[in-house]
């Protein structure tokens, strides 16, 4: 799949071709060259990509390495749920994409290690499992499996 991002270095705009070559394997071309790239834990498919992508690198003269220049996890704002929702913050667990939830893979009150799969969205025919972001406990989960979730709805809170 292919995609075009703007994607921002130290306040620079680019305009950047990405096309995904496998899991986690991406082309990235700009400026007429192009550089294969890897990219774990986006949390969002190619297809999300379509608004602009800030991303911090150390000051350069010239343009950042392609490996910079890798799109970031992008989330959109959130979007009312039909039971009250806690505030998106650093302690909500947030759907990086429209999807259908299929499996949840946690209870409210267990202890989740970084990058744990708490439960698995199926977006575009293919299951994504959705980590915790850090260590901590679920305080409270959002979702119900066969729900079908916006993006930005949130998921999980978490302690």
């Amino acid at each position: 799949m292919k995609g075009k991002i703007k994607v921002i270095v130290d306040g620079v705009p680019y305009d950047v071709e990405v096309e995904e070559l496998g899991v986690d394997k991406f082309r990235v071309s700009f400026e007429g060259e192009s550089y294969e790239v890897e990219a774990k834990d986006l949390g969002i498919p190619l297809s999300g990509m379509e608004m602009p992508v800030q991303v911090q690198s150390p000051a350069v003269s010239a343009p950042a390495p392609a490996s910079t220049l890798a799109p970031a996890p992008v989330s959109a704002p959130s979007r009312s749920a039909p039971s009250p929702a806690p505030a998106v913050g650093e302690n909500v667990v947030i759907a990086p994409m429209p999807g259908k939830i299929l499996k949840i893979l946690v209870r409210e009150g267990e202890e989740v290690k970084a990058g744990q799969g708490l439960l698995v969205l199926e977006a575009m025919k293919m299951e994504n499992e959705i980590p915790a972001p850090k260590d901590s406990v679920v305080k409270k989960i959002l979702v119900k499996e066969g729900q079908t979730v916006d993006t930005g709805q949130p998921l999980i809170e978490l302690d």
